[in-house]
């Protein structure tokens, strides 16, 4: 015996809201679709405000380049040197690439080169440790390549022990770079 007419139209209004449900709870709140796809960036070194440029990083470099030698700096111009190295190593996800922290003296920048990776998520931000504080840099660019950070003027580039990548929404860190000197 069938279901009275009435009754499957409950039945079937139900289960489509409780799909909706479903679906809004796992895109709109979880983000799980973030967990299908990538975002790339490939942003350029950061631009300090005195003018100074960083050189590529010598690990950064491909062996094979044709790109010219960096032009040394004027004697009086500012130098941009890097505080601290890292490579990614995997937290609550896999990580791989490498961090390096790039002062000019007055600015400082956080930058994940372009060997950078790590899986996508939700409400994911760029932090770094100092004296164990977690401090937010921004929301993460992409998941995968190169980007810059700029660390706030009140921090000492040479006291950041640790760049993440860490989920706000689920408190989660993603993967982290233990800086040491360079």
């Amino acid at each position: 015996m069938s279901p009275a007419p009435g009754r499957r139209a409950w039945w079937v209004g139900g289960g489509v809201l409780g799909v909706t449900v479903v679906a809004v709870l796992a895109f709109g709140v979880v983000g799980v679709h973030t967990l299908f796809t990538d975002e790339t960036v490939d942003e350029a070194r950061p631009t300090f405000r005195s003018g100074a440029a960083p050189t590529a990083t010598p690990d950064a470099a491909t062996p094979d380049s044709a790109a010219p030698a960096p032009t040394p700096p004027a004697a009086d111009s500012p130098v941009v040197e890097t505080v601290g190295r890292g490579a990614f190593s995997a937290g609550d996800h896999p990580g791989r690439g490498t961090a390096s922290v790039l002062s000019d003296g007055v600015q400082a920048f956080v930058r994940f080169e372009d060997d950078f990776a790590t899986d996508n998520g939700p409400d994911l931000y760029a932090v770094v440790y100092v004296g164990g504080e977690r401090l937010e840099l921004g929301v993460l660019k992409g998941n995968q390549g190169a980007q810059n950070y700029e660390v706030p003027s009140d921090v000492d580039p040479a006291s950041i022990e640790a760049v993440a990548v860490w989920c706000k929404r689920f408190d989660s860190t993603f993967t982290t770079a233990e800086l040491g000197p360079v």
